[in-house]
C-alpha cells in the first residue's frame, strides 16, 4: 500500500460559489431590507404611543394628587381656624396662671 502524500481535505476545501456574485442585480435584498425598516418604523410608532399614553396617565394622576392635596390642606385650614376661635374665647374666660410654677 502506498503513502498518501496530498493532505486530508477540510472545510476551506469546500468550492462555493460564496463572494462571487455581485449584490447590483439583487433587488430582492433591497426590498427586504425595505420591509425591515417598515416593520422598525412600526414598532417605533406603538412605543411612541405607548409613551404619550403613559405619559398622559401619569399626568391625570398628578393633576388629582393636586386635587386631594388642595382639598386635605383646605380642610386643615378650616379645622385650625374654628380651633383657633373656639381656644381665644375660652383662654379669655379662664383664669391665667401666674408666674412659673415647679412642682417638686
Amino acid at each position: 500500500m502506498a503513502i498518501s502524500t496530498r493532505p486530508p481535505r477540510s472545510v476551506s476545501d469546500i468550492k462555493t460559489h460564496s463572494g462571487r456574485v455581485r449584490g447590483d442585480h439583487e433587488t430582492h435584498r433591497d426590498y427586504f431590507q425595505v420591509g425591515a425598516l417598515e416593520l422598525e418604523r412600526t414598532r417605533r410608532a406603538q412605543e411612541r404611543d405607548a409613551a404619550n399614553n403613559r405619559i398622559t396617565i401619569l399626568n391625570n394622576r398628578i393633576a388629582e394628587i393636586d386635587r386631594e392635596k388642595d382639598a386635605l390642606l383646605a380642610s386643615a385650614a378650616a379645622a385650625c381656624a374654628s380651633f383657633a376661635n373656639n381656644g381665644k374665647v375660652e383662654a379669655s374666660k379662664e383664669k391665667s396662671p401666674s408666674g412659673l410654677r415647679i412642682k417638686y
